[in-house]
């Protein structure tokens, strides 16, 4: 348990929300015979080839309940937290929500889900959970942990006889040897603007890790201007004004280049490579994935399941998270979510693994891994990495010193926080 984690604006209304159920090992809520509807949602159903993978896993469920069935609210990412929150504050909204850490913190924060502790009673959760548990109660367990690594087109760095990088001045080199090699290969690619804050926030905590930042002191205080994170900025700024980045194109455009076989290396975590992986150009057997080209670990994005406060059947979204973290769901969803972590143990297939060479690299990488939120301050962490990024974009676009950027971004931490 993450005992350090703690709810701030407990709404009056959800604690009066108790919930003492049974939960009989084996037993199904949907007892009355009644037919019910769950709404459940998740930006990833809209992925391409994932997002039904995923779904088909999540109606075996109907298949063990038949008075139960599954809906989908299928929200993109770019507009999955605004939304979800538009709806939890006016009392609607979905019945279970598949969400990134971020807003799993702002909506326990808020008061809008239900304990799930004795749904998952005797369920041995690995760590991906622990942060699901905030002031002593569990509000939500894990669907995907997605861990990053660096990862390139094996093909590509074969024709241009290039190396896997090390460090940033590697990775420069490299991928200027390899669009050199071959016209119209792009070097790297990551995300830069700030029309795509909350992706880039995220992918950019790899930087800040990595060069050993931890936006917080001993006490808490929230420290951004240190030579840590000038370091990092400085080290993104190199790359940014190296030519070897696309600027200007969105991430997802950027991962179809590399689908396409148009891309030598990038900054990704394990479902985005999963879906560059397949049902492209680009054989799976081709993407290589090795440790991010910094000298601390880094991130990883975490996606909770939460169940709403507001459900009408908060009975049977109970009964379903149970069926979820059991050995069925975690089977079903297993065989959808390739190398991510998910709640328990459950290994991923060895054919899998035959077939996807790239995925013993982020297993290992997820054992050292750190979330993108900044301890202690899980709520605001948004709010704050908007400071930090709009520093960073301010040195990408105008040349401004590291230091003299986030010495501003620190003086509008200090003022807010």
């Amino acid at each position: 348990m993450m005992s350090g984690i703690h709810r701030r604006a407990l709404l009056t209304a959800v604690a009066a929300v108790s919930l003492t159920l049974s939960l009989n090992v084996g037993a199904s809520y949907a007892q009355s015979g009644d037919k019910v509807t769950l709404k459940l949602a998740n930006s990833q159903w809209l992925d391409a080839l994932r997002g039904k993978n995923l779904w088909n896993a999540m109606l075996k469920y109907q298949q063990v309940n038949p008075n139960v069935t599954l809906e989908q609210e299928a929200i993109p990412a770019s507009e999955f937290d605004d939304k979800i929150t538009t709806e939890m504050g006016a009392g609607q909204g979905p019945d279970i929500a598949m969400m990134q850490e971020g807003l799993f913190y702002s909506i326990a924060d808020a008061g809008f889900l239900v304990p799930l502790d004795n749904a998952v009673a005797g369920v041995n959760l690995n760590k991906t959970n622990e942060n699901g548990v905030i002031d002593g109660t569990r509000y939500g367990v894990a669907w995907q942990r997605a861990v990053y690594a660096l990862i390139y087109n094996k093909a590509i760095l074969d024709t241009a006889k290039a190396e896997v990088p090390k460090t940033i001045d590697d990775l420069i080199a490299s991928a200027k040897t390899v669009s050199g090699a071959t016209p119209g290969v792009i070097g790297f690619t990551a995300r830069h603007q700030m029309n795509d804050f909350k992706g880039w926030f995220m992918d950019f905590q790899n930087w800040a890790y990595g060069y050993g930042v931890n936006w917080v002191d001993a006490d808490g205080k929230l420290t951004i201007d240190t030579p840590e994170a000038a370091a990092a900025v400085a080290a993104f700024k190199k790359v940014y004004d190296s030519g070897i980045v696309p600027v200007g194109d969105s991430m997802p455009t950027q991962r179809t280049r590399f689908k396409e076989k148009h891309v030598a290396f990038s900054i990704d975590n394990s479902g985005g490579t999963l879906n560059i992986a397949s049902g492209g150009a680009l054989p799976s057997a081709d993407v290589g994935a090795a440790p991010l080209p910094f000298t601390h670990p880094g991130a990883h994005q975490q996606i909770f399941v939460g169940v709403s406060s507001h459900s009408e059947h908060q009975e049977e979204a109970l009964a379903f998270v149970k069926w979820l973290v059991g050995p069925d769901g975690q089977k079903a969803l297993r065989g959808a979510s390739g190398p991510d972590a998910l709640a328990t143990d459950v290994p991923v297939d060895e054919a899998f693994s035959n077939a996807n060479p790239w995925v013993p690299e982020f297993a290992k990488l997820a054992e050292t891994s750190r979330s993108t939120l900044i301890k202690g301050h899980e709520v605001e962490t948004p709010q704050i990495m908007r400071f930090v990024m709009q520093a960073v974009e301010k040195v990408l676009l105008t040349n401004t010193d590291p230091k003299t950027a986030l010495a501003e971004a620190q003086k509008s931490v200090d003022t807010q926080f």
